[in-house]
């Protein structure tokens, strides 16, 4: 038993936890130092480090920047983005090689959901009832106060929650807890009235429920009467906002899509997008340097971003920039979706393909939300990266031999009975 804890609380493994703490509930303010930590403890790994081929993808793809910075104007802010950026890459890194073994993948999601609950989420329900809100939309602290951000975590929060529901078949109490977190994060999305998450949440709940019904026929009611929950507490301010995407088809309507006026803003912001990538194709204007950008191009928008995640990327790191970071995430896709095969090939009845099956599903469903905004400097979308690719090698992982006892000898056959005193045999 202890050897068998020791291989799931490595070191490596109890650091990594404390840092995705820091990141995912901006408490304690030490994710450097815990990084730092987690780098070093690497050192003492006894099997050799993982290095996955989207995370070859991903430095090609910082490398590309750092080539850009030669040639940016924004040389302070590229600088500081190729920072962070780095740090991210070594966060990568980490993550592949502390996530090792299911049991690791299982503990991390049943962690990081009850941080996400505890402390984001239950602040932004809190912050909504009592008022707090932007626009009417939800928000939460920090980095959550953007709901457009808030909603595309939430959705990769959501993918966990259900694949721990859906796939974990020998713990029941942490299989519910999957479900008690599902709950409270598909309000949120709704109550963020974020037009991008609510149609990723369409492409993300269409596949599920066929998934569901195929394989767990027996939890179909409990994800229609989650999705019937959802729809009951949608606000009717989500229902407008969707109701304006019908305006979207021309140019002279597209500014009446929503009351405040996004709309009309994002669309200039897109033509001004496409004059900066027209204009650096190959390099870009610089990692992180978009908003800048911006304003020097249009001086009447100001400092926006593009509420594009591809377009960004393109923009600031050109278009081989672009395609890295696609590289990057179709190679992920096509591991995942090979081992999920694989694992069901080899193991159809014991499910192990489940986790890597609602992982890809929520990443698909992120990027589509990706569209409607930019998400590519969000720390916690490469450790989502590093453990759906963490969770496809566990499936593929030789289970450990089931040791039964020897069987007992047979009992003698019946014979003549030895005499106690000569030993001769004797008839009864």
């Amino acid at each position: 038993m202890k050897e068998r804890a020791a291989r799931i609380w490595t070191p490596t493994f109890v650091v990594f936890l404390a840092y995705v703490f820091i990141i995912v509930t901006y408490k304690l303010g030490v994710g450097t130092a815990a990084m730092a930590l987690a780098l070093v403890t690497l050192c003492f790994i006894r099997q050799p480090l993982r290095a996955p081929r989207f995370l070859w993808f991903f430095a090609a793809w910082t490398v590309w920047a750092a080539i850009g910075y030669a040639v940016t104007p924004y040389r302070d802010e590229v600088w500081a983005a190729l920072v962070q950026q780095g740090k991210l890459l070594l966060v990568a890194l980490v993550a592949v090689n502390a996530l090792r073994t299911r049991n690791q993948v299982t503990y991390f999601i049943l962690f990081v959901l009850v941080s996400y609950l505890l402390f984001p989420i239950r602040a932004t329900l809190v912050n909504y009832v009592t008022g707090y809100r932007n626009l009417g939309r939800a928000v939460g602290p920090f980095i959550y106060e953007n709901a457009n951000d808030l909603a595309a975590i939430t959705i990769l929060m959501l993918a966990l929650a259900l694949a721990l529901f859906a796939g974990e078949q020998r713990r029941t109490l942490v299989r519910w807890v999957g479900l008690v977190c599902a709950v409270p994060f598909v309000i949120t999305i709704l109550l963020t009235q974020s037009r991008g998450a609510f149609l990723a949440l369409v492409a993300f709940a269409l596949p599920s429920g066929i998934a569901l019904a195929r394989r767990r026929p027996r939890l179909v009611p409990v994800f229609a009467a989650l999705v019937a929950v959802a729809l009951y507490v949608a606000p009717a301010g989500l229902w407008e906002r969707l109701g304006g995407l019908s305006k979207a088809t021309s140019i002279e309507t597209i500014g009446d899509m929503d009351p405040e006026g996004s709309a009309r803003v994002r669309f200039a912001v897109l033509q001004t997008a496409g004059r900066i990538l027209a204009d650096h194709p190959v390099l870009g204007v610089g990692l992180g340097a978009y908003a800048h950008a911006n304003r020097d191009y249009n001086p009447a928008l100001g400092g926006y971003d593009t509420h594009n995640t591809y377009l960004n990327i393109a923009a600031e790191t050109g278009l081989p920039g672009l395609l890295l970071f696609l590289g990057m995430m179709i190679s992920l896709l096509r591991e995942a979706l090979a081992a999920r095969r694989q694992a069901d090939r080899l193991a159809p009845t014991l499910g192990r393909g489940e986790l890597p099956r609602w992982l890809v599903l929520g990443l698909i469903a992120f990027l589509i939300a990706a569209v409607f905004g930019s998400f590519a400097k969000l720390a916690f979308v490469y450790v989502y990266l590093t453990l759906l690719w963490s969770a496809s090698r566990a499936a593929l992982a030789t289970p450990p031999p089931v040791l039964t006892p020897p069987p007992s000898p047979a009992p003698p056959a019946p014979g003549p009975v030895g005499d106690p005193l000569f030993g001769a045999a004797t008839r009864m």
